[in-house]
C-alpha cells in the first residue's frame, strides 16, 4: 500500500492484552505494523488498540506523518 512517505507493506493481527491488575480482564487488541524502507533504512510503526475501537482516521493520520529527511 502507499502513505505519505512511499510504499509500505502493512501487516495487521490481533492479540491479547496483558491481564489487567485489579480487574483481572484480558482485552483483545488489534494491531497493524506499517514497514517502511527508503535508501536502506527500514522503519516499523506498531499501532495498537482494543478491536472494537473506530482506529482508522487516526490510524492514518499518524501512518502518513512519517516524513523521511535527504
Amino acid at each position: 500500500m502507499s502513505r505519505t512517505a512511499g510504499p509500505v507493506v502493512l501487516l495487521t493481527y490481533q492479540g491479547d492484552s496483558a491481564v489487567d491488575p485489579v480487574t483481572g480482564k484480558v482485552v483483545r487488541d488489534a494491531f497493524e505494523r506499517y514497514s517502511y524502507f527508503r535508501a536502506g533504512t527500514r522503519v516499523d510503526l506498531t499501532l495498537s488498540g482494543p478491536v472494537s475501537a473506530d482506529n482508522v482516521d487516526p490510524w492514518r493520520t499518524v501512518s502518513n506523518s512519517l516524513r523521511w529527511t535527504p
